[in-house]
């Protein structure tokens, strides 16, 4: 068999993918191990980032993230210092919490902005409610 040489993403090192184990991201190849250090090793912030990018795709039945929600969430993390966990909480609160009408999006997370403290106390009274009743045995009720 004819050799395949490529670069892997992440190491930058050359080789063959007809003879090594490999992983494709996007239209580049990488080692299976880099590709796997490099999941192992992302920060907590990464993986937010891509878990707020994954609902928004599923939300808008979208294959990419348009250029007016991207303008969006960097304008709610550099000027409101708002989190990709919290933009991604607020999508939910409102969404899947309250029911809101995507229909009314705009192809847009414009609501982020309203719903975001709201969806900040729902949240930590979840958790108050956690802690407060973490200890209890459900059978002595």
């Amino acid at each position: 068999m004819a050799k395949h040489m490529v670069k892997c993403l992440y190491c930058d090192s050359m080789f063959d993918a007809n003879e090594e184990a490999f992983v494709k991201v996007g239209r580049r190849y990488a080692h299976q191990k880099c590709a796997e250090d490099h999941e192992n090793n992302k920060t907590k912030e990464e993986k937010d980032k891509e878990a707020l990018e994954k609902y928004i795709l599923q939300l808008f039945n979208e294959d990419k993230i348009n250029i007016k929600i991207k303008r969006q969430i960097k304008r709610y993390i550099e000027e409101l210092n708002y989190t990709y966990s919290g933009i991604l909480k607020a999508l939910i609160y409102h969404y899947e919490v309250k029911n809101g009408d995507i229909t009314k999006a705009n192809n847009g997370i414009a609501i982020v902005e309203y719903v975001y403290k709201d969806a900040y106390n729902y949240y930590y009274s979840l958790w108050l409610a956690n802690q407060k009743n973490e200890h209890k045995l459900i059978e002595q009720y």
